[in-house]
């Protein structure tokens, strides 16, 4: 049911530029001011200058967007950056140190035909902010060229179209590095036209969830919807597509950690006073951590267990709550399904957050004394330092519950689930140009 095609992708040439590493960059959402910074040092053709403003998204300027697509502009007359003589597709290798053990993960960047939800060919499993999606649309408009994939999982019932990946890999890489936080990678560039016929085949039949990039694709959405002609049919004009990174939900390197919450209260924080209304709804589990080391233990002994949450909010004690029985959120959970009910996400935003923090569940709006971070150790400092009252730690989510979630129709609360390892910005651009208009398989 996902049309898929191959592309001529916008890359950084060999003969400009000689370490890839150097140039790429994590998706725009995840990089820190003081990253930032960096990236822009490492090389004057780091993609950072053209994804990211020094302002950061929620403010910036007309001129950096503009900027953005002079440097674009200026890189390609440069030939910094070169458009692939014919389609293809990118096969991409990860393979990273999670928990101790190594994994591989590979996905395939590709050109895929947009579809609306309704369509139930791709679908959501998070809900989307405003502000996010209004900046990669002026970002668009700007460059005419989508500059980052979206990062996609596709259903695969019977692990077919993984094996077919996994076998593409060769020794002939196109570009092999390693990133700053230890993930390799190796991309390869595939035009074989009886492997892209058969994974073509083979992902018609199944439905994409977007994982990552929700923001962008419904950017892009609204960017086809600004451009196409109307009397031109799906998939004829270029921004029918967009750029998407796609892995299956059977391959074992697919993991997911766990988003983190940092949030502080409206007024004067009163410890007692919050305790007393969790334990309304609440069983509660006292832990001592007297140091972060003491946290990080007691994190990775919950999360052997699903169905929990951790909040810090007197120091050096951490708070595991649990449903007090299966009716104790029923007024505060709206009607959705027994599997979106039994997510802890859910249970914090609607039965905690909102209630006692007033932070709304579905705003679209972003939230100012809410925070996300997946480093445990900095928000243990962030709550001792009374710099935020409470940090609510919750367990992974698996990628079948994300599935049934997205099958479901439904939407988790914004930031819930954190994919690893991202696909680094900077492998592949998609150019909204006529000429490179990816041509859908009959």
């Amino acid at each position: 049911m996902a049309e898929i095609a191959p592309f001529r992708a916008l890359r950084y040439s060999p003969e400009r530029i000689s370490f890839i590493s150097r140039v790429a960059a994590p998706p725009y959402d995840l990089i820190e001011p003081e990253q930032a910074e960096v990236l822009r040092e490492s090389d004057p053709h780091n993609v950072i200058r053209l994804i990211l403003g020094k302002e950061g998204p929620q403010r910036r300027p007309d001129t950096e967007y503009r900027q953005a697509a002079d440097t674009l502009a200026a890189w390609r007359r440069e030939g910094v950056l070169v458009l692939d003589e014919a389609p293809a597709i990118y096969l991409c290798e990860q393979t990273f140190i999670l928990d101790g053990m190594q994994h591989v993960r590979h996905g395939v960047i590709c050109a895929m035909l947009l579809e609306e939800f309704a369509s139930g060919r791709v679908l959501p499993h998070e809900r989307t902010m405003a502000g996010p999606k209004a900046d990669r649309l002026r970002l668009m408009e700007a460059c005419r060229t989508s500059l980052s994939q979206v990062f996609g999982v596709f259903s695969d019932t019977a692990g077919r179209a993984d094996a077919l990946l996994r076998g593409l890999a060769t020794d002939s890489a196109l570009y092999e590095f390693r990133q700053a936080d230890g993930v390799a990678f190796r991309v390869w560039r595939v035009d074989d036209a009886e492997a892209l016929r058969e994974l073509r085949s083979l992902l018609r039949s199944e439905i994409v969830f977007i994982a990552d990039g929700h923001h962008r694709y419904e950017a892009a959405l609204r960017y086809r919807d600004l451009h196409r002609p109307a009397e031109a049919p799906p998939g004829s004009v270029p921004e029918d597509f967009l750029p998407i990174f796609c892995v299956s939900v059977r391959n074992t390197g697919l993991k997911i950690l766990p988003t983190y919450r940092l949030v502080q209260a409206p007024e004067c924080f009163d410890a007692a006073a919050f305790q007393e209304a969790l334990a309304r709804r609440f069983a509660t589990e006292v832990r001592n951590i007297p140091n972060t080391g003491a946290l990080k233990q007691a994190l990775r002994e919950l999360h052997q267990e699903y169905g929990w949450i951790a909040c810090h909010v007197r120091p050096q004690q951490l708070l595991v709550l649990k449903p007090a029985s299966a009716k104790a959120l029923d007024d505060v959970l709206p009607p959705r399904s027994p599997v979106w009910r039994g997510l802890p996400v859910a249970q914090l935003h609607y039965g905690i957050l909102q209630p006692l923090f007033g932070i709304q569940a579905e705003s679209e709006v972003v939230q100012p004394r809410l925070a996300f971070s997946q480093d445990a150790e900095r928000m243990y400092w962030q709550v001792e330092s009374r710099r935020y009252d409470a940090a609510f730690y919750l367990p992974p989510i698996q990628p079948a519950t994300v599935e049934a979630i997205a099958r479901a129709g439904e939407r988790m609360p914004a930031k819930s689930t954190f994919f690893y390892p991202k696909i680094c910005t900077g492998l592949a651009f998609f150019p909204f140009e006529p000429a490179n208009c990816p041509r859908l398989a009959p």
